[in-house]
């Protein structure tokens, strides 16, 4: 295994595991903040979860799932989100499966340029792109410090 899509649906890339409540085969078939992972420690090359961050509630699953990903990335992985932004549109707030919302300071408190002055437990990140497309559609990337 090289790389992950998380909640990737029937729509998983060809030659990823599928990490999917619905679809995911054996023990990939949880949900993403259902940790640990069945994978080892720096075992993962790339990870993907495009709309589906935003299905995991805000909180202590949200890092847990930051975290595991942070775990089973190899040094110089890669972990790519795409998340509706609170920006611009109705995206992020209208659909009622959306359990957390994102902005762009939310993928700062992964990687340390903003804090709550306390500790979560948070694995840092080192961002390597952080973008907005059509206004609204937050697009990240990072890699394990």
């Amino acid at each position: 295994m090289t790389s992950i899509e998380i909640g990737g649906g029937t729509l998983a890339q060809p030659g990823w595991v599928n990490l999917d409540s619905r679809n995911g085969v054996g023990e990939w078939r949880r949900e993403a903040q259902d940790t640990p992972w069945p994978a080892a420690d720096g075992s993962v090359d790339a990870i993907r979860a495009s709309h589906v961050m935003e299905h995991i509630p805000a909180g202590q699953p949200r890092i847990d799932v930051m975290n595991e990903a942070h775990r089973v990335l190899r040094p110089g992985g890669v972990f790519e989100i795409i998340v509706p932004f609170m920006t611009g549109t109705w995206h992020a707030i209208a659909d009622p499966t959306h359990l957390s919302l994102w902005c762009e300071e939310s993928f700062h408190y992964f990687d340390g340029r903003k804090s709550a002055d306390a500790d979560y437990g948070i694995r840092l990140w080192t961002t390597l792109e952080l973008d907005v497309a059509d206004g609204w559609e937050g697009h990240w990337k990072g890699t394990p410090r």
